[in-house]
């Protein structure tokens, strides 16, 4: 995935994170909303640390959710001093899309399957987590595709290296919604290439 050298993770000075996009802090936002296939762990994974490091309501969803939360998301969770014992995997729905600030997808298929499901008008507050930020070529070598820890049977402290990048990357989100970070590119510039993806591939 790229680095986003443009999408700072910084605040203003004074800069509140609760603040909404409007500025109005009266209003809160419904926040974003994560997605995976099962809303299992990347999306969990995802959203929590979004409600930890931003202090702001975020949701998630799957595709396909599964039964339970699984044990290694929970696990890595804890290892950041973030409680989600309570997570019950949900299913994504045209209406939870419609009421989220936007919608942060863990892969090209997914997002091609969101979008042929429950409407390509959502490609305009759509994003691919990965990086929102940049305007794919080519999703060949699934560089937009965020690893799946699930059915790695690695220590939690081998892991969670490999997903420290996504604390940052709810920081520059949360910026970008605010209006204080990068510009995030949505589904609709590249709509194209995401119908050339299998939607059922993972």
């Amino acid at each position: 995935m790229s680095d986003q050298a443009n999408a700072s993770t910084v605040p203003p000075e004074g800069f509140d994170l609760w603040q909404t996009v409007s500025g109005d802090p009266s209003q809160r936002m419904s926040g974003p909303l994560f997605v995976c296939h099962a809303n299992c762990c990347r999306s969990v994974l995802a959203c929590y640390l979004y409600r930890s490091l931003c202090h702001a309501p975020a949701h998630s969803a799957g595709m396909d959710p599964g039964d339970q939360l699984n044990d290694r998301a929970e696990r890595i969770l804890r290892a950041w001093g973030i409680d989600a014992s309570g997570h019950r995997p949900s299913k994504v729905s045209r209406d939870r899309c419609l009421e989220a600030d936007a919608i942060f997808m863990m892969g090209p298929s997914y997002l091609h399957r969101l979008l042929s499901e429950y409407g390509e008008d959502l490609a305009a507050k759509a994003y691919l987590f990965a990086d929102p930020f940049s305007t794919p070529e080519s999703f060949q070598r699934r560089t937009y595709t965020v690893w799946d820890p699930s059915f790695d049977d690695r220590p939690t402290t081998e892991l969670l290296p490999e997903l420290s990048w996504m604390r940052e990357r709810v920081l520059q989100i949360r910026l970008a919604l605010v209006g204080h970070g990068g510009q995030l590119v949505s589904a609709s510039h590249y709509l194209d290439l995401c119908r050339t993806v299998d939607p059922h591939s993972h």
